[in-house]
């Protein structure tokens, strides 16, 4: 098994998704405001071998012990995951040396890497290292590298320090759809799925984070996000090109959310060309700030303030409202600069099906050229 700028261990095959779809019963879902009783029932179920969500500050996350290869693979089920897409190891603490004496990553740690974790954790950034020992297959699709980073939620980091152990947990929701930031969207995706929701409130950076890789030619960027490579480049003295590529479901990724089609809403969600001033009936379309014309019910506006940080934390949850509505089609309008621009437009470019321009009075929506 081979994936960009990794090598696979030469493990078999894992278990199927059609396989592991099987094996799903409906089970009763408890939404539990975090507190000490429920954390200490998260961690119990998690120690069990059981899947929970839990708030981070990115997104919602479906975690499971990352050292426990049969719990790890309750999160492919329960998402429809396929397994060539690697997840994301939340560490108990930021210490890179306390990880390798672990096991969980190698003693070949780059030296960068170390200024990064004390630059950036707690906080959104992945950073891809050699594995150790102890990380089984099934959390990087058989690489002999794994993703990791060490959350800034509070109620993560308390969850983190009841288990001792590093958390397998992408985002909480059916496999390329809108990631959830906050509870009730996690029940939306998979009620009756997962035993446990742990509500730490609403998300407050609300797009999932940066992923550093350190694989050669040279570090490089493979999901961009709030923390940018020029903030990057400012501590190991270059910024790492953005290598955001598209991947295809057959194909083993290095990376999560490098699908082709991600993040997307079942609704057909198009980009417009250019500011949206016109409103047309069965369409729902999202501003990034407030325009100049009368809105609609069917307009919603990601930035009221005109703030970046406001756009990428709404960005999910207007998604997810527009989906709700189920018109035909949502239109977006272009992202206007900013260090975030990047983090956003990457995920409604993986989200889009196509186009959108306003010709002869109408919309006219135009679906991507596949290849």
């Amino acid at each position: 098994m081979q994936s960009y700028g990794g090598r696979s261990r030469g493990k078999g095959p894992f278990l199927s998704l059609g396989r592991l779809l099987l094996n799903i019963a409906l089970v009763k879902t408890d939404v539990l405001i975090a507190d000490k009783k429920s954390l200490q029932r998260s961690a119990d179920l998690l120690l069990s071998g059981e899947i929970v969500a839990i708030p981070t500050e990115t997104v919602y996350g479906l975690a499971a012990i990352g050292t426990q290869p049969q719990a790890v693979l309750k999160i492919f089920s329960a998402k429809g995951r396929p397994s060539t897409d690697p997840l994301i190891l939340h560490l108990p603490s930021p210490d890179l040396n306390e990880a390798m004496d672990s096991g969980i990553l190698s003693k070949s740690i780059p030296r960068e890497a170390f200024k990064l974790a004390l630059a950036f954790w707690p906080g959104p950034l992945t950073m891809i290292l050699p594995r150790g020992s102890k990380v089984p297959d099934e959390v990087t699709s058989g690489l002999d590298t794994v993703a990791v980073r060490f959350p800034s939620h509070p109620v993560t980091q308390e969850l983190l320090q009841l288990v001792k152990l590093p958390l397998a947990a992408p985002s909480a929701n059916r496999f390329g759809r809108i990631s959830p930031t906050d509870a009730s969207s996690v029940m939306e995706e998979l009620g009756g799925v997962i035993p446990l929701i742990l509500d730490g409130g609403p998300c407050c950076t609300g797009l999932e984070s940066t992923v550093l890789s350190f694989l050669p030619p040279e570090p490089s960027i493979l999901r961009p996000g709030m923390i940018t490579s020029e903030e990057i480049g400012k501590i190991t003295g270059k910024s790492p090109p953005i290598h955001s590529q598209t991947i295809t479901k057959k194909q083993s990724m290095v990376s999560p959310g490098m699908m082709e089609s991600h993040y997307a809403p079942q609704t057909p969600l198009y980009l417009s060309e250019h500011a949206i001033s016109k409103s047309q009936s069965g369409i729902e379309f999202i501003h990034y700030h407030s325009p100049n014309i009368l809105l609609e019910s069917n307009h919603h506006i990601l930035a009221v303030n005109a703030k970046p940080e406001t756009a990428a934390r709404n960005l999910y949850r207007y998604l997810r409202l527009a989906d709700s509505r189920k018109a035909k089609a949502i239109v977006v309008e272009p992202i206007p600069e900013s260090p975030w621009a990047i983090a956003i437009r990457d995920r409604l470019q993986r989200a889009s099906v196509g186009t959108a321009r306003y010709v002869n009075d109408r919309w006219v929506l135009t679906p991507k050229t596949r290849h």
